[in-house]
């Protein structure tokens, strides 16, 4: 049965782009050991996760999600060999690129990633951010791609409250994140000439140190993520933060609606929270206290009630899309995504749209932590970042350990 696109959804594929913009890929990648499956059991495996998980067989049709009469998941499987000694996290987001989604279909592929290595490849879900949200998508590629667990088919009779209350606090949440804020600005003097693209940067954090502070302090693995990179873009641009009055960033933090809005995994359902990253704040812990202040479970509860409407005025719609044109200009989107794997080899690939700005995505588990950086090439400097996140989070560990 066919179900209605959210107002998420209809942003994703208007406001940032098109059903086959690969500027809007996400994927989930997972580091697994031996050599790379076979073509028949890349497709077999493709065959019995849809058979798992009925989202796989849904594809936009008339505006709506609807099941494809002539799904084939031979369509949705894709083998990327690249070059001996390749770098991994490289390669991966080349073969997101370079291998298009059709719009017709079902907006999702399996990917193997092999040839850099003899003993290692890669298995690597990736989706339209339409699709599928990160909490979505990883939950399809860990429960049934990696798990061969089932997951519920979409259910087209959820309800969603499309009050003018909850229509009126998502246009004041979009007008927030619009509100004047400190952008992305590299140190004085390193600015260099504006390019097209963005750039990819991935960073392995310590864990036991991630784990150390979050059991120390009481605070969680996306806490002491957001802490880090506070510090990060201090150190990065320690001047930006002296003026009277300045107290940091404010960033995009998606908030997971699915498992209350649609458990089968289908669209993106999420809504975001402004977070002000307190870059002017000196001390490490102090960072992570009004990080953790901003980030309780109180008022994550609160912002998760704002749901996006299946149904809203053309009027609400556009001017969203002007509000979200104007929010992530020159901003952060920060998300934070656990997985229950025992692999220490997951890795996220977020979306690649160049805003000026840029997009961190922390995946977690108990025995990794990694974060996935994009910043726009405007930024000169930005391949400094994940090496200062780096920093960060030693200089808050020490300061914890006291």
């Amino acid at each position: 049965m066919a179900v209605p696109l959210t107002g998420s959804d209809r942003l994703f594929l208007g406001a940032l782009g098109t059903a086959g913009d690969h500027r809007l890929h996400i994927a989930l990648a997972a580091r697994l050991p031996g050599p790379a499956p076979t073509s028949g059991e890349l497709r077999r495996l493709a065959a019995d996760s849809a058979a798992r998980a009925p989202v796989l067989t849904y594809r936009l049709a008339r505006g709506r999600w609807a099941p494809d009469p002539a799904f084939d998941p031979a369509h949705h499987v894709v083998e990327y060999r690249v070059a001996p000694g390749r770098d991994v996290c490289a390669a991966v987001v080349d073969a997101v690129r370079d291998n298009r989604l059709r719009p017709e279909r079902p907006l999702w592929s399996l990917m193997a990633v092999h040839g850099y290595a003899e003993d290692e490849h890669v298995l690597c879900y990736r989706v339209h951010h339409a699709f599928q949200d990160g909490v979505g998508a990883a939950r399809i590629a860990v429960r049934a791609v990696l798990l061969g667990r089932s997951v519920p088919a979409p259910d087209p009779t959820v309800a969603v409250r499309t009050p003018v209350r909850a229509r009126m606090r998502l246009l004041s949440t979009g007008a927030r994140l619009a509100a004047p804020s400190a952008r992305l600005r590299p140190p004085p003097g390193t600015a260099g000439e504006a390019q097209p693209g963005a750039r990819t940067f991935f960073l392995r954090l310590d864990v036991a140190a991630v784990h150390g502070i979050a059991a120390a302090t009481g605070a969680s693995v996306p806490q002491v993520g957001l802490a880090v990179l506070a510090g990060a873009l201090r150190a990065w641009n320690p001047s930006r933060w002296r003026k009277a009055g300045r107290r940091g960033t404010t960033v995009s933090f998606p908030l997971n609606l699915n498992g209350r809005l649609r458990d089968g995994g289908l669209g993106n359902g999420t809504t975001t929270m402004p977070v002000v990253l307190p870059c002017a704040e000196p001390a490490p812990r102090e960072r992570l206290r009004r990080v953790m202040e901003q980030t309780s479970v109180g008022r994550m509860a609160a912002y998760r009630r704002d749901r996006y409407p299946v149904k809203a005025p053309a009027a609400v719609f556009r001017l969203l899309r002007w509000l979200v044109s104007r929010a992530f200009l020159g901003r952060l989107t920060v998300s934070v995504i656990g997985v229950s794997l025992p692999l220490d080899g997951c890795f996220a690939v977020p979306p690649t749209y160049d805003t000026g700005g840029g997009v961190v995505s922390i995946v977690h588990s108990g025995t990794t932590v990694v974060a996935s950086c994009v910043f726009s090439a405007a930024i000169a400097h930005a391949d400094r970042l994940p090496g200062l996140m780096e920093q960060a989070l030693d200089e808050l560990r020490r300061e914890v350990a006291r």
